[in-house]
């Protein structure tokens, strides 16, 4: 297995590293030096961000960046680059239930969790996070780092730009482009395309006056 390199000390990296250790050697975590509270994660070393290939050489180890949608994903994409000048190679993680077909075109650095459903003629770029069970459609596109979250649907020969969040339910229209910087929250549901830096967010469910057993018996459930 390749020796492995996560950036990140939080919940997501504890997280992926829970599916990455499967397939991988991970050997360790590095972050920023200013972040750093403990000498360790998951029982592994954490090294400093600045310092990181004195421990982990670039020749070696391969590295992932396994943060959160911070500053709308500006961490990833700053961490990913500044990986690149120190000489790192990235991996791609992708569940094996995930089926890929040979007309995909993925780029590195992404991770891809169980279930997605990637249809073919998809194009997907660098450092896309995508949750579980979400549906990324014949022909769309997703640029570079962006979180799609648990049960989005992006819909046939639509383009996610870069930078984006699509929240959990979600759903993308046919051939609708959602430009940078965009953030679709829960639920929402976007047909046409958008501006960049545009914020859409669907109102909460109605909360019914009834308490939930009275519901029952007055819809006859």
């Amino acid at each position: 297995m390749e020796k492995l390199v996560i950036y990140g000390n939080g919940r997501i990296a504890k997280i992926i590293y829970q599916f990455l250790k499967k397939q991988f050697d991970v050997v360790g975590f590095t972050v920023d030096k200013e972040f750093i509270e403990t000498e360790d994660v998951e029982g592994l070393p954490l090294i400093a961000f600045e310092d990181s290939e004195k421990t982990f050489t670039p020749e070696d180890h391969r590295m992932l960046i396994a943060v959160g949608y911070v500053s709308m994903n500006e961490i990833r994409r700053q961490k990913y680059l500044e990986g690149k000048v120190k000489g790192y190679k990235f991996i791609n993680y992708i569940h094996p239930s995930v089926d890929l077909h040979d007309n995909i075109r993925i780029g590195e650095n992404n991770i891809i969790l169980d279930h997605v459903s990637i249809q073919p003629y998809v194009d997907i770029g660098n450092s896309n996070f995508i949750w579980s069970n979400a549906v990324i459609a014949h022909g769309s596109t997703l640029i570079d780092t962006n979180w799609i979250t648990s049960g989005v649907v992006v819909s046939g020969d639509a383009v996610i730009k870069s930078q984006c969040f699509l929240g959990v339910n979600c759903s993308i229209g046919h051939n609708v482009t959602i430009e940078d910087g965009n953030f679709i929250g829960a639920n929402s549901l976007v047909t046409k395309s958008t501006m960049s830096n545009e914020v859409f967010v669907s109102r909460d469910s109605e909360k019914m006056r009834l308490d939930s057993k009275r519901f029952l018996q007055f819809s006859g459930v």
